[in-house]
């Protein structure tokens, strides 16, 4: 067996696990934030913002697996039906890999497409799964802040993930 075939194994595994390790994080801090009383039981969609930018920006191809297992935990931590979470962060995947293919400008300064596209496939995304809750509880979910809100936050993320970029740009240099 080639060496270097195996340590290209274990190099993937391990760049697969420490994404899966930031995911969970986000989701653990999307669960605390919900303890809030500034968002009232909303709390942005944190996981749903980092796929997109992960995807869209950084070109980072995350397994659909991951994203099912991530999505299965989310759903247990948050009480929700199983694996709607599964489905609305494999939709915002493909949504955002469709955009990428389609629109193959992966241009950095294009903020207003980027927060327009992101709008885009979030409420897309989350109308298909509010429908998909709909069809399996058969009554109309409380619909709350959580749409504004995330829509809200993407661009202070975006901008916090530029200026680490720009930092550590400048200690290399």
């Amino acid at each position: 067996m080639n060496t270097n075939y195996v340590f290209d194994i274990f190099s993937n595994f391990s760049k697969n696990l420490f994404f899966f390790i930031i995911l969970f994080i986000c989701i653990n801090i999307e669960s605390s934030l919900k303890a809030l009383t500034f968002f009232e039981q909303a709390s942005p969609s944190i996981l749903s913002i980092i796929l997109y930018i992960c995807v869209r920006k950084l070109s980072i191809n995350i397994s659909n697996l991951m994203l099912f297992t991530l999505g299965i935990l989310y759903d247990v931590l948050f009480a929700g039906n199983l694996g709607t979470s599964s489905l609305f962060f494999l939709l915002i995947k493909y949504m955002t890999q469709h955009i990428n293919l389609k629109h193959n400008n992966n241009n950095n300064n294009n903020n207003n497409k980027d927060w327009i596209y992101f709008t885009i496939i979030f409420i897309s995304s989350f109308f298909i799964k509010f429908i998909f809750n709909i069809f399996l509880n058969m009554k109309i979910p409380d619909f709350s802040l959580h749409l504004g809100i995330t829509l809200i936050i993407f661009p202070f993320i975006v901008v916090g993930i530029k200026i680490i970029y720009f930092v550590t740009k400048l200690i290399k240099n």
